[in-house]
């Protein structure tokens, strides 16, 4: 079984399925669960990203290995919480300034991805985008993602979250929009990556969410203007 492989079976992100798992068992006891205490999907993936190379200053290999949080399913008391670990780990991460000093990488983006969390009564919580860029010749790019195709569910009416993104030189004109795992990605200088995880699942209708709350929507940037 998938929980259970055995050889020859294809095996590789674990942590993945181990996400899925306790996104199900979560799923089954809301049958059960009091209204109130009832969570609308996280983002139930773990996403790894791998940079990895010969560092040019100092001639050594290097790996650049980082999971990456997403958005938190919202309760009808509460919105989601936002850019955070789920279910099965609680790993930090790496700051940009140590990132930058240790590795030849740029980050030309960490933050929240607007309008990913479901909208609801309470809204799920945002997922992460963080783009890289390459500045050597031959960086080694792997990920292994996972809902870029399916989103978190909403609950009691809530609006699912946005499913995550893998995307190779954004906004330049050979972009390319890329499936969840990729291994073995040979990146020129200059080129970038970027991977925006899912967000949280909405909890109650969207039209009965509060005007206040609406406002602070946009005012902190989670929501663009018109899309609240």
């Amino acid at each position: 079984s998938i929980v259970n492989p055995r050889f020859p079976a294809a095996v590789g992100a674990r942590s993945i399925t181990c996400q899925k798992i306790a996104g199900a068992i979560f799923g089954a006891f809301r049958g059960l669960l009091p209204p109130e205490n009832v969570m609308a999907s996280s983002n139930d993936v773990l996403p790894a990203i791998v940079f990895s190379g010969k560092h040019r200053r100092s001639g050594r290999t290097y790996v650049y290995l980082e999971t990456l949080g997403g958005g938190a399913g919202a309760r009808l008391g509460r919105d989601g919480m936002d850019g955070v670990q789920v279910h099965v780990t609680n790993t930090s991460n790496l700051p940009v300034e140590a990132l930058e000093n240790e590795y030849p990488l740029l980050v030309e983006e960490y933050g929240l991805v607007p309008n990913s969390g479901g909208a609801g009564i309470s809204r799920g919580g945002l997922g992460i985008a963080r783009q890289i860029r390459a500045l050597e010749e031959g960086t080694v790019f792997g990920c292994r993602s996972d809902s870029h195709l399916t989103c978190a569910e909403g609950v009691f009416g809530g609006e699912p979250g946005k499913p995550g993104r893998l995307v190779r030189n954004p906004g330049r004109p050979d972009e390319a929009v890329l499936p969840s795992k990729v291994s073995r990605l040979v990146l020129q200088a200059g080129e970038s990556m970027r991977i925006e995880t899912p967000g949280g699942g909405g909890a109650g209708p969207a039209d009965q969410r509060s005007p206040n709350r609406l406002a602070e929507d946009v005012r902190s940037g989670k929501v663009l203007p018109g899309r609240c």
